[in-house]
Parts: C-alpha cells; sequence; structure tokens
C-alpha cells in the first residue's frame, strides 16, 4: 500500500503573519488598539514610526510568543529599528538563525 507524503511543514511565518504579530505585540506595548495602528499605518504611506524601546519590547513580547531569538544584540541599535517595517525585515532574515528561547549563544550575552 503506497502512503502519500505529508505536505512540507513551514516553519517560518509570512511577512504578512510577521507583520501582524509586530502590530499585535505593539498595541499592547502602547496599549491601543491594533485597528488604531492599522489606520495609523495607513496614514503614514504603509509603514509607522517606532522607537528604541517599543522595538525592544516587541521583540520581547514576539520571542516569548514563538520560542526562539529573533535579534541579536548588535539588532537593537535605535537607527536599525526605526519603524514596523524594518522591525518585521530583521525578524523575516533572522528567522532562519533563530534558536529557542533558552539556549545560550556564546559570546552574544543573550539567552
Amino acid at each position: 500500500m503506497a502512503s502519500t507524503p505529508a505536505a512540507p511543514t513551514r516553519t517560518e511565518p509570512s511577512p504578512a503573519e510577521i507583520e501582524a504579530a509586530i502590530l499585535t505585540a505593539l498595541a499592547e506595548v502602547r496599549a491601543a488598539p491594533v485597528a488604531e495602528l492599522r489606520d495609523d499605518m495607513a496614514q503614514a504611506g504603509g509603514d509607522l514610526e517606532i522607537d528604541s524601546r517599543e522595538a525592544e519590547a516587541v521583540i520581547a513580547i514576539l520571542e516569548t510568543r514563538f520560542g526562539r531569538t529573533l535579534a541579536n544584540v548588535e539588532d537593537l541599535e535605535p537607527e536599525c529599528l526605526p519603524s514596523v517595517g524594518s522591525l518585521g525585515d530583521l525578524i523575516h532574515r533572522r528567522w532562519p538563525e533563530g534558536r529557542p528561547v533558552g539556549t545560550v549563544q556564546s559570546g552574544s550575552g543573550r539567552s
């Protein structure tokens, strides 16, 4: 009896899923409705500025939610993460090399 191969498991979220997760986390950080952030993004031309503290908080929330590291220490410079779009690009870029949260990478100081 022949078996059908299982569909490949997708492990990386799509850019749209990453953006939705970022907006949800940013809504928590700003204590604002997601719909309001989406409106602000639309009015700003499709991207939304964030400050470095908000970016760090969003990354922490998403690392907990996804159970993996999503940024390195050098990624957290204020000029690296000025908007929702840049944060999404960073997470999308770092996803393949992310480790389960709690795994220590020597030399990084992050766990």
